[in-house]
């Protein structure tokens, strides 16, 4: 039965405005939009954590509360209580509303008491608890990243020797712009998984594994439509290089470009879809093995996700571009396109029709095209310097890397703090926030500066010095304080406006990351020049 106040009574079996203590359940409320008195249970309360009040067999609890909120993210399940006694804190009055229900659900109840325990414990954590944490998890997972990067690197100037490169020049194209949009569309994967598992989703083994099938339908989709994004542009600029080069086109050139089109449109969204789907699964496996044994995800699951990422899509592409090659002059590369264009179209009916996902279709696309078009301007600053300063480019991808990785923790972070924390407790989280953007500055020059060492001690001609040594430190410093206040300043205003950072942030991180840290070596070099 629906809890009723005391006080007044409806029939109707309309809303009761309440304010929540700190128990906050995430699966248990839903956003109404006729509400007269919603400023306290705003201040507790965003829709992200609110539940659809729905119709149980036998006997359901409703808890419904309001917010004025235009966003439209809710999670949702059915719950039934044992009999259990709640005092809920009215605007006015604490008001003891009594359940009774003859059948126990142990999991969801339990649920409860996590929830409310994660959260306290994760309100009240002390500032040596805090540096603890994030040294623990945060240093190891960027060296894994550092790690990542640099065998990235390797891979990529082997597959560059693959004679399809060779054969199809536009596939050097088709790399920055397939590493920077399926990285970001797995980030943010990431941070969503990351805030249901801090928000008690993954308490519940049931719920946890819905949550992880759901976002790997998500993923697929939004890879499906990367990769054909990806191939089409590359076709494009293909076609301009054949112009140029051939100035003009005859019957055989036409019958030649359109087959390295189909080469391009299939190596571009199988690599999105194939690359996504490994790192999907690793991104599902990293966040409910770390909740599982108490490590923070949001500590390791985007850089984890970043360097096992690019590392997957180089190697799938090469692997890809390999079989392909051969079959140039078969009608198998277009079957193939063919064939995930219609996987993309089964998934989009699939994500559609789940209630808990399908607003997540048509959001963060701006974001994608904004990270796109900034790498893109990076790729064109290193290119234009590398001739000028043969050092930079073995520097910009681990510059950039570690800072946007900090970046993106400290979002992943941010996002999951203001889906738990309510604006009473927005005071206290704020110093906390201050604590976690100091810590992970600290954290990022020694992994910079221990890098550029091993560096030197691998390839001497950078010539590192102690006044290259202090500039470096100095730009990956200015680098690092400008992507952390990015994102606290991203964070906040667009969940202000009713966006989940979780679907939008990270590609403006990683955009603005790249484009600032490749500017900032540039000056590097031309200050030690």
């Amino acid at each position: 039965m629906p809890f009723r106040s005391h006080d007044n009574m409806s029939s109707s079996g309309e809303t009761l405005n309440i304010e929540l203590s700190p128990l906050i359940m995430s699966n248990s409320f839903i956003a109404s939009d006729n509400n007269n008195d919603t400023n306290e249970a705003n201040d507790f309360l965003h829709p992200q954590l609110q539940h659809q009040s729905n119709t149980h067999s036998k006997s359901n609890i409703s808890l419904l509360t309001t917010s004025d909120h235009p966003s439209e993210s809710r999670y949702s399940s059915d719950i039934a209580l044992t009999p259990m006694r709640h005092s809920i804190s009215s605007n006015s009055s604490n008001i003891d509303n009594t359940i009774d229900n003859s059948n126990h659900d142990s999991d969801t109840a339990s649920t409860f008491t996590t929830l409310e325990s994660a959260i306290t414990e994760e309100r009240y954590k002390s500032p040596r608890q805090i540096i603890k944490e994030l040294t623990i998890e945060v240093l190891p997972a960027l060296l894994v990243s550092v790690a990542g990067s640099i065998l990235a690197g390797y891979i990529l100037g082997t597959i560059q020797t693959n004679p399809a490169f060779d054969r199809i020049p536009a596939l050097f194209i088709m790399v920055p712009i397939m590493l920077n949009l399926k990285s970001n569309t797995e980030l943010n994967m990431s941070t969503r998984l990351s805030t249901l598992a801090n928000c008690g989703v993954f308490d519940n083994k049931k719920e946890g594994i819905r949550a992880m099938r759901s976002n790997m339908e998500l993923l697929l989709l939004q890879s499906t439509v990367v990769g054909v994004c990806i191939g089409f542009i590359s076709t494009v600029l293909s076609l301009v290089s054949r112009d140029r080069v051939d100035g003009g086109s005859s019957e055989s050139a036409v019958f030649n470009f359109f087959l390295e089109a189909t080469i391009l449109m299939a190596s571009g969204i199988g690599c999105a879809v194939i690359g996504s789907a490994v790192i999907g699964i690793l991104i599902a496996l990293t966040v409910r093995i770390s909740h599982a044994y108490g490590v923070d995800p949001d500590n390791i699951g985007t850089p984890i996700a970043s360097s096992f990422g690019d590392m997957t899509t180089l190697l799938i592409l090469g692997l890809l571009t390999s079989f392909l090659i051969p079959l140039m002059h078969t009608p198998w590369p277009l079957l193939i396109t063919l064939g995930f264009v219609a996987l993309g179209f089964v998934l989009f009916q699939v994500v559609r029709a789940n209630e808990q996902m399908s607003h997540h279709i048509y959001k963060g696309w701006l974001p994608l095209l904004y990270a796109a078009i900034t790498s893109s301007v990076a790729g064109l600053i290193v290119e234009k310097c590398a001739d000028k300063y043969p050092g930079m480019p073995a520097l910009v991808p681990v510059l950039n890397g570690i800072g946007g990785n900090i970046g993106t923790v400290f979002a992943s972070r941010l996002s999951t703090s203001l889906h738990l924390h309510s604006r009473q407790n927005r005071r206290d989280s704020s110093a906390e926030h201050d604590l976690v953007m100091l810590i992970l500055l600290l954290i990022n020059i020694p992994v910079q500066v221990g890098f550029l060492a091993m560096h030197q001690f691998v390839d001497p001609a950078l010539n590192v010095n102690l006044w290259f040594i202090i500039v470096y430190t100095s730009a990956t410093v200015v680098h690092g304080i400008a992507i952390l206040a990015l994102v606290r300043v991203a964070c906040n205003y667009l969940w202000t406006r009713g966006y989940d950072p979780d679907d939008c942030v990270n590609p403006f991180i990683t955009g603005s990351g790249d484009m600032l840290g490749t500017i900032l070596l540039a000056l590097v070099f031309f200050a030690i020049a």
